[in-house]
């Protein structure tokens, strides 16, 4: 009878360690997981992501971008950097400044084209303030450009239209449609 017993509390015991063991197994397996998951955080398709960004950069032209946002993600397959909440200062070699501001923004890293879109604004140093919701600047001909509704305002003018090319070589503003000025009252006088 002792000798029964014996057999099953060493058969109970060796169960009971199997099942231990198993469990800490599987613990020790999807603990393992758990700490992979929550390390994939970013999408396989981005290859850094940063948080409060300040970049910047002189280019071949003389050119410098100042780079401002709340995050960036880049993708380096692509040539790509995405912006959150950007304000993009362009200062041209002569000095002229740019502010773009915007929700997002998309920056090839490869030809320094830039889209930004969602709120879009743009102030020059001489006080010409436009908006839109999206713009494009393509960096090979110094362009900012947009086919969406645009306003200008500068002093007491305001025009608004629909499309705009701004040329920062040639300093020329052409809305491209649908144009519509408002001068205030008073405006132009002299006394």
């Amino acid at each position: 009878m002792v000798k029964g017993n014996r057999r099953r509390i060493l058969l109970i015991v060796a169960v009971s360690a199997a099942v231990i063991s198993a469990a800490v197994v599987v613990g020790i397996a999807v603990h393992r997981d758990a700490g992979k998951s929550l390390l994939k955080v970013m999408s396989d398709r981005i290859d850094l992501q940063v948080r409060n960004v300040h970049y910047t950069e002189v280019g071949d032209s003389g050119m410098k971008w100042e780079i401002k946002a709340d995050a960036a993600r880049y993708q380096k397959k692509e040539n790509l950097a995405l912006f959150d909440n950007l304000k993009v200062k362009l200062i041209l070699k002569d000095g002229q400044t740019f502010v773009m501001t915007g929700d997002r923004g998309r920056l090839n890293t490869e030809s320094r084209d830039m889209q930004i879109e969602g709120n879009v604004g743009i102030v020059s140093d001489n006080g010409d303030r436009f908006t839109t919701d999206r713009l494009r600047y393509r960096n090979a001909d110094r362009i900012v450009e947009t086919e969406r509704p645009v306003a200008m305002e500068n002093g007491s003018v305001r025009i608004s239209g629909v499309g705009m090319v701004v040329s920062l070589d040639a300093r020329t503003v052409a809305i491209l449609s649908q144009v519509r000025a408002r001068v205030a009252a008073g405006a132009g006088e002299t006394k």
